[in-house]
């Protein structure tokens, strides 16, 4: 009888331990999976409008709890939540709308996913025609060559003047079928936090699936124009696969009659007229030229030359802005030529409904480039 008790006893007493052992360790990996829980893009703004916006970022795991806080103060005080799946092709992407919104507003937020919580950021919603906007232009970040040194340095300055949205002309990474060079293309770009990226297709991003999961865009994406203050700007692809596409010709026909902002700007990768190192593309500038000078359009922004000019054609200002970050090319002068420069920076654009001022700038702060344009 003793010896059962003792038996009993210690059966109990394994059982105990075992029951204390699995609690100790359950609690270890779930204090294991909190910290490991982060964000490794974003979050960011994207698709603005005048009453609506997405929140996107991505965890480096699955999380079950995704919610964007956010309001008119720091307190914020309203909250959304994700409410599906946009992708399947990338389930640790979370995407939240946030509807109901002010024209012409900051906003505060912060994203929580699960156990994280971010920081809290800012964006604008659409501004109204009659509202002054203030914006960046550059591209051509794709910094993997020199781990992304000089790409910092220009982000930096562009996340210092605090832009209201920014433009992108493409190549924005090397390689835009490698999803690493994408996340570290978010990691050192912290203005997207608190301002909305507007991007275009250049010719490294491969037309990769990256590109169309971590960008929401209007239309199809791949050519899109939008309104934002006094400003019309339209977006292109000039990769060759679409450049010549009667589809695209055809929207941006349509899309410019039937513009009636102050102020029209266009933007893509390849550009008509360019000194550098790629030159013009020729093709473009017979396609697409005599629609600019049709359309009175204002400025067409344009990268793939790393370095910067601006020339005047027909009353349309040719500006390359490919200074973002890649390995610089050396520039020239053509007959078009206004200046031109081999050197990082960045455009600094701010426009009401009378008058744009545009400033080209390097990461030091002096100003290359001037001019303004008034209706």
């Amino acid at each position: 009888m003793k010896s059962d008790r003792v038996i009993k006893f210690l059966i109990v007493s394994i059982l105990i331990l075992s029951s204390i052992i699995n609690s100790i360790s359950a609690i270890s990996n779930n204090e294991k999976s909190i910290q490991q829980i982060e964000i490794i893009v974003g979050p960011y703004p994207q698709n603005a409008n005048t009453d609506f916006i997405e929140i996107i970022w991505e965890t480096n795991e699955k999380t079950t709890k995704n919610e964007v806080h956010w309001g008119l103060t720091l307190d914020l005080g309203n909250i959304s939540s994700e409410l599906y799946k946009d992708t399947l092709l990338n389930q640790n992407l979370h995407i939240v709308n946030l509807d109901g919104l002010s024209s012409s507003t900051k906003y505060y937020y912060k994203v929580i996913s699960d156990s994280f919580e971010s920081e809290i950021y800012s964006f604008y919603t659409s501004f109204e025609r009659n509202n002054t906007v203030r914006f960046i232009t550059y591209g051509d970040t794709r910094g993997v060559w020199n781990n992304w040194q000089h790409a910092s340095i220009v982000a930096n300055k562009i996340e210092e003047y605090k832009p209201q949205f920014v433009l992108h002309t493409g190549d924005i990474v090397k390689d835009g079928k490698n999803k690493s060079q994408w996340v570290d293309f978010f990691s050192i770009s912290q203005f997207v936090h608190n301002s909305t990226l507007y991007p275009v297709l250049g010719n490294h991003e491969y037309h990769g699936i990256s590109y169309f999961i971590y960008f929401s865009l209007p239309h199809n994406e791949r050519w899109y124009s939008f309104d934002n203050g006094p400003v019309h700007f339209v977006g292109l692809d000039s990769n060759p696969r679409n450049a010549l596409k009667l589809s695209q010709l055809i929207w941006l026909i349509k899309d410019l009659k039937t513009n009636k902002q102050p102020f029209t700007i266009v933007f893509f990768h390849h550009p008509l007229y360019s000194s550098g190192n790629h030159g013009s593309t020729l093709y473009l500038r017979l396609l697409w030229r005599p629609i600019f000078t049709h359309f009175n359009v204002d400025i067409v922004f344009n990268g793939h030359d790393h370095s910067y000019e601006r020339g005047r054609v027909k009353g349309v200002n040719y500006i390359v802005t490919g200074g973002g970050g890649a390995p610089l090319y050396n520039v020239g002068e053509s007959w078009w030529t206004i200046y031109s420069e081999k050197t990082y920076h960045y455009c600094m654009i701010s426009a009401n409904q009378s008058k744009l001022t545009f400033q080209s700038i390097k990461p030091d702060g002096s100003i290359i480039d001037s001019f303004v344009i008034s209706k």
